[in-house]
């Protein structure tokens, strides 16, 4: 088994599998904490990855998987359980002498906020401060690959949904919040930092339905719904009732213009422009046609 000090969560979700893109083009070996031996078969065939079977509500795996680990990478899935098992990870990084943590955030996130997401990213980000560990705190403007959970609507009916009228959002690609998160993990000079990671323009629904129908090559509408009709259709799809609310209240921080503000971070970092919404859609065109 290889030494390694860098522990990522969450390496096979959308962000995850991003950031591990980049590590292994970096040639940088890390653990994976993964939840299954099935899991972790996806990532089988990477010299670079080693896999730790572990789960974020079981603090002795946790701890187990967390042994030798330096940086951690901690990112776990949208749920109603998120923040206490977020702080669960924390405390037992914290047992093992993990040094730093570098955390996905949210845009805004505030204790206070009247946005369930952005009060949890706020607590667990309050806690490593508490234990005094080094971190980095990525916070992130809604993610563009988000779309893709729209992918039938806008293939089959030509329509995205959403509640948050004409506000614009400076909306990030996930492939530019994952070199963020690359260097973070693997340079020195990113401890005790917050990072807010935005997009490079602030655009409306209304003009990313352009963007949409230029790069598609067919009309595609956004539809603007009330917050309550937003909540009828979320729950006739099926949605449990914490991301019902959860999403209500996130569309509702966007329709203020609390997340229109464009920030330099990517460039800063990365040395490069951030990815543009017209260049996402061109490169997902897959999900969309």
């Amino acid at each position: 088994m290889k030494h390694t000090n860098l522990l990522i969560t969450g390496a096979t979700g959308s962000v995850g599998t991003q950031l591990v893109k980049k590590l292994v083009s970096r040639n940088v070996s890390f653990r994976a904490l993964v939840r299954s031996k099935e899991q972790g078969d996806l990532m089988a065939g990477l010299s670079q990855a080693e896999m730790a079977v572990g789960n974020l509500s079981d603090n002795e795996s946790l701890f187990k998987a967390l042994q030798g680990i330096e940086k951690a990478f901690l990112l776990t899935n949208s749920s109603e359980h998120a923040e206490q098992l977020q702080l669960n990870f924390v405390n037992q990084a914290y047992k093992a002498g993990v040094k730093h943590i570098v955390k996905l955030s949210q845009l805004a996130a505030d204790q206070d906020s009247p946005v369930r997401f952005l009060r949890y990213h706020a607590v667990v980000e309050n806690r490593i401060k508490e234990l005094g560990m080094d971190y980095t705190f990525l916070r992130a403007n809604l993610f563009m690959q988000g779309f893709a959970a729209f992918s039938h609507y806008i293939k089959y009916e030509g329509k995205f949904y959403g509640s948050l009228g004409s506000a614009a959002v400076s909306a990030v690609d996930i492939r530019d919040i994952a070199e963020i998160a690359a260097k973070a993990l693997t340079e020195p000079s990113h401890e005790k930092k917050t990072y807010t990671i935005t997009g490079q323009e602030a655009l409306t629904h209304f003009q990313m339905a352009e963007i949409f129908s230029r790069v598609l090559g067919t009309k595609i509408t956004y539809v603007d719904m009330s917050p309550e009709q937003m909540q009828g259709a979320l729950t006739v799809a099926g949605f449990p009732e914490w991301q019902i609310g959860g999403l209500i209240e996130d569309y509702a921080h966007y329709a203020r213009g609390e997340a229109s503000q464009v920030f330099t971070t990517v460039n800063d970092i990365t040395g490069h422009a951030p990815i543009r919404f017209e260049q996402f859609v061109s490169d997902y065109k897959k999900f969309f046609m």
